[in-house]
């Protein structure tokens, strides 16, 4: 047990270290071997005693278990100024490790254990010593480590709104029918109460132009009241359906992106010439293909080019910690051996997949 602790702080802490650090007090060395483990606890002792655990956690997020230096932080040796103490806190992680090589290994198998620190942590947290804050962390842990797996899901969308989410994103490429190439790319700056904030870039031959758009969360372009924005489309959608004053869907058709087949609505107006395909799920535009007239043959035409709109891989950095408080009794009964680790692992996982625990 002790191993599978040491073996998921080897692997936390490396892992860390291929994230670009936003702070600027952060280490400057690789973590590769017991040493460096030390070493990287080291780098981080005097802002843990200034500002405590959670405190130093929170300041360095992109060292998700930094925490867990406080196990060799707590050891006997660790103050100590005999001249052995390096070998001391040495051999206690190699101890756990039985040889340095787990240290370079970048992933946990599967597994239905939970390490007995987190137990403590847990213990801690039912009894009120410990905050939701400190157990999250401990999740935290598990799903970094995989023994939490999520299943990927998509996102759901609200009927009559825009299945937009803050830091979306959009890009398309753009063709003029003179056959003048920009690139547009749409990113959510911001979602409230009653509108969505959008940040506009253009870059074509002559640069860069970036600009601010607002919209209700049905659509309307608050920015420009003559319409409604164009490369998403609220829900829900059906045949017959007017997504514009000159625009109905007609037929159900595919699209390919990122080696990935999109079930997806074909959009036409009355001359057949201009044409959208459209996402089922999230009513996201795909292609736009638009003509001034039904003679002119050249025409306008966009195309997707990247999304995360299709990203489903669990974030931690978009959650506020959630956590119900009746999982403190689920979490006793694990403790008191009344569940198994197995169904404990199971039931958080299906939490978290349904948003209910947010860590």
């Amino acid at each position: 047990m002790n191993k599978v602790i040491f073996m998921i702080f080897g692997l936390v802490i490396i892992g860390s270290f291929n994230i670009q650090n936003i702070s600027a007090h952060s280490p400057d060395f690789e973590v590769k071997t017991s040493e460096d483990v030390l070493r990287f606890c080291e780098f981080f002792y005097d802002e843990y005693q200034l500002l405590g655990v959670y405190a130093l956690a929170d300041l360095h997020q992109n060292f998700p278990n930094l925490r867990l230096c406080t196990i060799l932080y707590n050891h006997i040796a660790w103050n100590s100024s005999h001249p052995g103490r390096n070998l001391v806190l040495i051999a206690e992680i190699e101890k756990f490790l039985v040889d340095s090589s787990y240290i370079k290994e970048r992933h946990v198998g599967y597994s239905d254990t939970i390490p007995d620190w987190i137990k403590r942590e847990s213990r801690l947290w039912i009894n009120n010593e410990n905050q939701d804050k400190g157990f999250a962390f401990s999740i935290r842990t598990l799903l970094e480590a995989g023994v939490i797996k999520l299943e990927p899901s998509e996102r759901k969308c609200i009927n009559e709104r825009l299945c937009f989410q803050e830091d979306d994103y959009i890009k398309y490429s753009h063709f003029d029918k003179f056959g003048n190439g920009d690139t547009i790319k749409h990113t959510v700056k911001s979602i409230n109460d009653d509108e969505i904030i959008l940040n506009i870039e253009k870059i074509s031959d002559e640069g860069a132009i970036n600009e601010e758009m607002i919209l209700s969360k049905n659509g309307t372009n608050k920015s420009n009241e003559c319409c409604n924005y164009e490369f998403l489309i609220p829900m829900p959608i059906e045949i017959g359906t007017n997504i514009s004053k000159s625009m109905k869907i007609v037929a159900t058709t595919t699209y390919i992106l990122d080696n990935q087949v999109r079930e997806s609505w074909l959009a036409r107006d009355s001359t057949g010439q201009n044409v959208k395909i459209i996402d089922k799920k999230t009513g996201l535009v795909f292609s736009y293909e638009f003509h001034e007239t039904e003679v002119l043959r050249v025409g306008e035409k966009t195309n997707i080019t990247d999304t995360n709109f299709f990203d489903t891989k669990y974030d931690m950095a978009l959650h506020q910690t959630v956590i119900p408080k009746w999982w403190k009794t689920t979490t006793a009964w694990l403790l008191d051996e009344k569940i198994s680790e197995s169904e404990y692992l199971r039931a958080i996982e299906n939490l978290i997949s349904r948003n209910i625990i947010r860590v």
